[in-house]
């Protein structure tokens, strides 16, 4: 009789924490995702916005056009370091340095070009 009883009191303290769920009329043609989470707290969904911009990128002159182009990639490969070290938060979407133009003043060389960039940045809510 003690075993009837005691477990007639466990099914009971079951059956109280027990919560119910129904689910009715989902389309079920396509891919469905059913999610349930306790509670009322609904996350936003984050809006982002879409940065362009431009920056003038130039190597260090020298006498030897070709040590100057080198002296463009180098910069060029730095920019694109120091870009990615300083935007951490942001999410890069393109980072181009552009196309090299060299142009001579009096003996020496300059390597320059216009640099874009493209970030993806958390817009304010």
């Amino acid at each position: 009789m003690k075993k009837i009883i005691s477990a007639f009191f466990m099914m009971a303290a079951l059956s109280v924490n027990a919560q119910e769920v129904s689910v009715n009329k989902v389309e079920a043609n396509q891919d469905t995702t059913i999610s349930i989470k306790k509670g009322s707290s609904v996350e936003p969904k984050r809006k982002y916005s879409i940065v362009e911009g431009n920056h003038d990128l130039a190597g260090d002159k020298d006498v030897v056009a070709k040590s100057a182009e080198k002296n463009w990639k180098a910069a060029c490969t730095e920019w694109k370091k120091e870009f990615r070290e300083d935007n951490k938060d942001n999410k890069i979407i393109s980072i181009v340095c552009g196309s090299m133009k060299c142009e001579k003043e009096g003996v020496e060389t300059t390597c320059r070009s216009l640099a874009k960039y493209k970030i993806k940045t958390l817009a304010e809510e």
